[in-house]
């Protein structure tokens, strides 16, 4: 391992030795002419003096607005993106505490009673498009053994504008939970 990072060291300081070289180089055309005459240096003229002309200045105000603006948009459309995750984030949770609710035995009666409502939260306002709906449908026999099905269904708010609602993809989770016979439950008083 160690003669790999000396090696790659060798290789950088082989790259600075010929960065130098080319520096070096590139600074010899910036010099200026001689003349034939006594052999002497002319004295630098106003355009090879250390200034900046007009298109020069134009053209990195150019690029600096064009990486400004690329900036900004980015901003923006990550905070939509973190917005928009955000409001997935509470419907997935709403939707799966309804469906745990659900598993523990309550009826969609008790669980409409037990969640908030839309009216009654403004980050449920903002993230819901509509109430979660949970729609039991009937048994189905998993390895054997009969299980009563639900269907939780809940759709995001995908509105940029919180006070407006716009409708999201629906997503539908499916919740299972054992069934037990009704005749072993005692009566309820």
């Amino acid at each position: 391992m160690v003669g790999h990072g000396l090696h790659w060291f060798a290789l950088v300081c082989t790259g600075l030795h010929w960065f130098a070289l080319v520096c070096t180089g590139l600074h010899w055309f910036d010099q200026p002419p001689q003349t034939i005459a006594n052999n002497r240096k002319q004295r630098p003229t106003a355009r090879s003096a250390s200034a900046y002309t007009l298109i020069e200045v134009l053209a990195a105000a150019a690029i600096i607005s064009i990486g400004t603006t690329a900036m900004v948009s980015l901003s923006s459309t990550l905070m939509l993106q973190e917005e928009l995750a955000n409001r997935v984030s509470v419907t997935r949770n709403y939707q799966e505490n309804t469906v745990r609710l659900w598993q523990l035995g309550l009826s969609t009666v008790q669980i409409t009673a037990l969640m908030p409502a839309l009216n009654q939260n403004a980050i449920l306002q903002q993230a819901l498009y509509i109430n979660p709906t949970l729609v039991e449908s009937g048994l189905t026999t998993v390895n054997g053994v009969a299980m009563e099905t639900a269907l939780c269904t809940a759709v995001v708010n995908i509105s940029q504008n919180p006070a407006a609602k716009a409708a999201g993809a629906s997503f539908t989770l499916t919740a299972y939970r054992p069934h037990l016979i009704a005749t072993l439950r005692t009566a309820p008083p």
